[in-house]
């Protein structure tokens, strides 16, 4: 039985029961794109250099250290995708300025 989970954490498959394609075979193995850029529609060293940074390039373990950082309760079972989700999600809430309402005064 094939162990897709495994696959997609090496970067060896595009999802669970998805394969990569001929253009993003090319990407990952020959351009040396990272999976994770890939996934996302990044096929060419030209959008890769774009868009480079955009997406975290941080080890599971820094997320980890940064996800308890921002006092996100995980466990080590959580993919490095999730953890990238969790935090950024957490940072958008914390950024998000709250709007004030201002009430006029009727003239009459």
């Amino acid at each position: 039985m094939i162990d897709w989970a495994k696959l997609v954490s090496q970067g060896r498959a595009k999802d669970i029961g998805i394969p990569w394609t001929e253009e993003e075979v090319r990407a990952v193995f020959i351009l040396k794109i990272p999976a994770e850029y890939v996934r996302k529609g990044i096929l060419t060293l030209e959008a890769y250099e774009k868009v480079k940074g955009s997406i975290s390039d941080k080890s599971k373990e820094e997320l980890m250290a940064e996800a308890k950082k921002e006092g996100i309760a995980i466990t080590p079972e959580a993919t490095k995708e999730s953890l990238k989700k969790v935090i950024a999600e957490k940072k958008n809430v914390e950024a998000k300025p709250v709007k004030k309402t201002v009430k006029r005064k009727r003239s009459r």
